[in-house]
């Protein structure tokens, strides 16, 4: 009789980052609709999309960030950690001398930064780009496609994926892969927001046969160093850097 010995094997999954996935409140919706009524100045210089227009908002009050936003902040962090936009960066003189090892290169309050509303139109496209800061965010409005219709047109129909009216985040494998997770956008997609690391590569395919346009909204979170009382200010979502 032939012994065999019992196989002891571990799977090893290799670190990635993800993005957090929400559908809006009610209330948060209508105040996402109150900043696009009031949005004022042009964006479209520092972005890439290829699109109608794309205009500056602010989140009235801090509402957005503070009851949605920050509490992404704190689960992102949970998940995956916040290691993908550790700071490099050189100490003040100030700190130099008086931290001679270099140990705390300090503390940063998490703030929106950038925050806008995308109006786009049938045949335009956001090509394929990612965004400063630490975080970032897409949101959807309005959506006047279907996906599945979309993709019957002439252009789409047949070939082996369906991206007409697409929205799509690109990233490599642990082999080197290029993998695509694609939202088919379709109504009730709509007040679903997506939460990201900013250097996440994405893009926004454009549809066809509708005069109606798609309304989304997009911003940028950024890390900016804390003042002695914005240290002692429980309210702001601060994180500390260590170098190791």
């Amino acid at each position: 009789m032939i012994e065999t010995e019992e196989l002891i094997y571990y799977f090893r999954e290799p670190m990635t980052y993800g993005w957090i996935e929400i559908k809006l409140s009610d209330y948060l919706i209508t105040h996402i609709w109150n900043c696009v009524n009031d949005a004022r100045g042009n964006s479209k210089p520092a972005l890439i999309g290829h699109i109608d227009k794309s205009i500056k908002m602010q989140d009235k009050k801090g509402i957005l960030f503070d009851q949605l936003l920050k509490p992404l902040i704190v689960a992102y962090g949970n998940k995956w950690d916040h290691d993908h936009h550790k700071l490099g960066m050189i100490p003040s003189r100030e700190k130099w001398e008086s931290n001679s090892s270099l140990g705390n290169y300090g503390n940063y309050q998490y703030y929106l930064e950038q925050f806008w509303v995308n109006y786009q139109n049938q045949h335009e496209f956001n090509p394929l780009h990612n965004h400063g800061g630490c975080y970032s965010f897409a949101a959807w409005l309005k959506i006047p496609t279907d996906h599945y219709e979309q993709n019957q047109i002439y252009n789409a129909k047949d070939a082996n994926r369906s991206m007409n009216s697409a929205f799509c985040f690109h990233y490599l494998d642990s082999l080197g892969g290029i993998r695509t997770t694609t939202y088919e956008q379709r109504p009730d997609m709509e007040g679903t927001l997506l939460f990201f690391p900013a250097k996440l590569n994405h893009e926004v395919y454009p549809y066809y046969e509708c005069d109606d346009q798609r309304i989304s909204i997009s911003g940028n979170i950024w890390l900016k160093e804390c003042t002695a009382a914005q240290m002692k200010d429980k309210s702001k979502l601060k994180v500390s850097y260590q170098s190791k």
